[in-house]
């Protein structure tokens, strides 16, 4: 059995699961949000579980389980602090938000936020037993509250049994 006594080694090893679990992850096709090209840089979307993703197709997400959704990002700005924010895109201006994700985007990535500076955020996100099985344009966004710049991207999903 291993034993990990030192707080370094449990960092460690805590390390190692999550790349572990961000190398199985599946990448997935996204779209920049319109007016967060020029403050922020996608670089990669993640989705677990996706097998669809190897198709180039929507990802199947299932209802009643969590799915680990992350995302590279560098942003042009610097900030003390983000809100996190999901939500299914019916148009450019109209968004339903997914009330249970929690907006503390903190919790997720390293804060403060440097401009220029590459940072992963990574999370579970619940999906509940009353969606409604259909596809879905969603939008992600991480904003920082004081400026109100964000980093801003969309996926496809399809809400599954």
């Amino acid at each position: 059995m291993l034993r990990l006594r030192s707080p370094q080694a449990v960092a460690f090893a805590f390390a190692i699961v999550l790349i572990s679990a961000s190398a199985s992850a599946e990448v997935v096709n996204f779209e920049p949000c319109a007016d967060s090209v020029d403050t922020c840089t996608i670089q990669q979307v993640r989705v677990s579980p996706c097998p669809e993703a190897n198709a180039n197709a929507a990802c199947h997400i299932r209802r009643k389980r969590n799915s680990e959704m992350s995302f590279d990002f560098t942003p042009n700005f610097d900030a003390d602090t983000l809100k996190a924010s999901l939500g299914w895109a019916k148009s450019e201006n109209v968004e339903l938000p997914l009330v249970t994700l929690d907006r503390e985007a903190c919790k997720y990535t390293t804060c403060p936020v440097r401009s220029g500076v590459t940072q992963t955020y990574t999370t579970l996100v619940p999906i509940e037993s009353k969606f409604p099985l259909s596809p879905y344009t969603i939008r992600w966004a991480l904003k920082d509250p004081v400026s109100q710049k964000r980093c801003c991207f969309t996926i496809d999903i399809k809400v599954v049994r």
